[in-house]
């Protein structure tokens, strides 16, 4: 069961739901490939079945992974990354960045074309710029009345 926190922050709310131990190194094999339930049990050397089994859960009622059964006796299920589960892509890639510039990690993230070592940004969809993070401020969104949820978003919408 994921941890509350209580809090409307953006930060929060989003770790309520992945900041779970192994739930983003789920994310991050889902994002090279769709996985089965022991492929990603072979990757991630040291999570139990059970442990694997209530994160998938989790992330699939969140609409971040969907399910598809290959066999159904016994039943085997193939994962794969919703179009949400891969807006995730960019917080992975963050959390590697940071780790490969502070933690000693024994990888690097670099620019294809000149590979130097990149750096988190922000960026603006408007204007299509890099945004320096003093340029950036939190405010206040309107919260969206929710239409009616499927269970497969398992969020409310102003959780999002």
């Amino acid at each position: 069961m994921p941890k509350r926190y209580a809090q409307t922050f953006p930060v929060a709310q989003a770790l309520e739901l992945l900041g779970e131990r192994w739930t983003l190194l789920i994310v991050r094999d889902l994002l090279i490939r769709p996985r089965k339930f022991q492929d990603l049990r072979g990757s991630l050397a040291g999570v139990t079945p059970a442990v694997l089994s209530a994160r998938l859960k989790v992330l699939e009622a969140s609409g971040i992974v969907s399910r598809q059964l290959y066999t159904e006796h016994p039943p085997r299920a193939e994962y794969t990354l919703t179009e949400r589960g891969f807006g995730l892509r960019s917080v992975v890639r963050a959390l590697g960045i940071w780790g490969a510039h502070h933690l000693d990690a024994g990888w690097t993230f670099v620019h294809d074309r000149c590979e130097t070592d990149v750096e988190i940004a922000y960026r603006c969809p408007a204007c299509r710029k890099t945004v320096a993070s003093e340029h950036v401020r939190r405010r206040p969104r309107p919260l969206s009345r929710p239409t009616h949820a499927s269970p497969a978003h398992g969020m409310r919408a102003a959780s999002r």
